[in-house]
């Protein structure tokens, strides 16, 4: 099974139908104030409606809670070079 880890997570999801999982960072006013960082596992319905969000302090939690939540749907890793007409950005 393929995984979403520290290493590959600014590039790598799991997809299903027209749901996709991932993992993004952010920070809140308080954290910016630590001067730190949240990770957010996201589940988005058709690339831009946000049905899920968990927040978390490390990377690595936040890649264990994806892959043992959305491991089971598809993997997909953004960085492999796609052709064709319809993998360009308009589409």
């Amino acid at each position: 099974m393929q995984c979403v880890n520290v290493e590959n997570w600014t590039y790598c999801r799991f997809e299903n139908k027209n749901f996709m999982a991932l993992i993004t960072f952010g920070a809140d006013p308080a954290c910016i104030a630590e001067d730190r960082m949240e990770y957010y596992v996201t589940v988005l319905e058709d690339e831009d409606k946000e049905a899920f969000q968990a927040t978390f302090d490390s990377l690595a939690d936040a890649c264990v809670y994806l892959n043992e939540n959305y491991g089971d749907w598809s993997f997909s890793d953004q960085s492999v070079t796609k052709s064709g007409c319809s993998t360009c950005a308009a589409h």
